[in-house]
């Protein structure tokens, strides 16, 4: 299943990237979507256009685990989510990785900002999720998506309130 997300932000390419990976907003953005997140890996290489960041992360929804999965699920629903930024592309490329059937499931997209003026950009997500599970696969795959979709909607909420009230910080504010 292939599907895209698009939203507009009133920010620079520049200042939504430094705003997405800055401690103070992923403490408040995780919490605020009822989502756990715990950072396990961060590295950050080169400046400017030359900046690469790669970061992993542990995810975990506060859901209950729906029907149609309790019977391959042990415990909560939990992913390792792998990003690699490029600002030289204004993309990041990211695999998420669940706690059951990983061997199964593939759910990868590119998270990228067009450009559409000096202090308005559009978040792209062009994401791909395959479920390979006899009888339940698209199920899967549909709910999956799903939880995506409420996730990006709660997350834009969240940012386009976070770069109205810090409109006056500083590059991560």
């Amino acid at each position: 299943m292939e599907y895209t997300i698009e939203d507009t932000f009133d920010v620079s390419a520049e200042r939504y990237w430094s705003i997405f990976f800055s401690d103070a907003f992923n403490a408040g953005l995780w919490p605020a979507i009822d989502i756990e997140w715990q950072l396990i890996k961060l590295d950050r290489r080169g400046e400017g256009r030359s900046l690469v960041i790669e970061r992993e992360a542990r995810l975990r929804p506060h859901r209950e685990v729906p029907r149609l999965l309790q019977s391959i699920v042990n415990g909560a629903i939990s992913y390792v989510e792998t990003n690699r930024f490029e600002a030289a592309t204004n993309a990041m490329h990211t695999n998420t990785v669940p706690n059951f059937m990983a061997d199964r499931i593939d759910n990868h997209g590119v998270y990228g900002l067009e450009v559409l003026g000096p202090e308005r950009v559009k978040r792209v997500w062009k994401g791909t999720c395959v479920a390979r599970i006899p009888v339940l696969g698209g199920r899967i795959e549909s709910f999956l998506v799903e939880q995506i979709r409420d996730s990006y909607r709660k997350t834009t909420d969240f940012t386009r309130q976070w770069i109205r009230e810090h409109a006056s910080d500083g590059p991560t504010g």
